[in-house]
């Protein structure tokens, strides 16, 4: 198997088949650590440690601003106006003084690559 195998294998439908998914898709490909243990197998790399944090993170001033973080993660996406009403009001109750705050999960990943 090489890495490209490993990065390309199956995960649902493969960005390469659908365009306008491949900002979606290539930020979610790593999302499964059986997935990200055999990219990194693939190039090389041992010891793979996987671990998850979740943390409280910001999206944004108010429900409005964190509406246009979100649409601008997926470039040339036409969102409608009644659309972005629906969201902003969903992210309503998040609103903080801090800004619009929510859970987030990551991986981090270590691994060590032999010389």
């Amino acid at each position: 198997m090489t890495v490209t195998d490993a990065w390309n294998g199956p995960i649902g439908l493969h960005w390469a088949d659908h365009p306008e998914n491949a900002v979606a898709e290539a930020m979610a490909s790593l999302s499964d650590p059986e997935r990200v243990r055999k990219v990194l197998g693939a190039a090389g790399f041992e010891e793979i440690g996987i671990a998850s944090v979740t943390a409280t993170t910001c999206w944004g001033r108010d429900a409005a601003d964190a509406v246009d973080f979100f649409v601008s993660r997926t470039p040339g996406l036409a969102v409608s106006d009644t659309t972005r009403a629906s969201m902003t009001k969903t992210l309503q109750p998040y609103e903080t003084g801090e800004g619009v705050l929510l859970r987030s999960g990551v991986w981090v990943v270590g691994a060590r690559r032999p010389l």
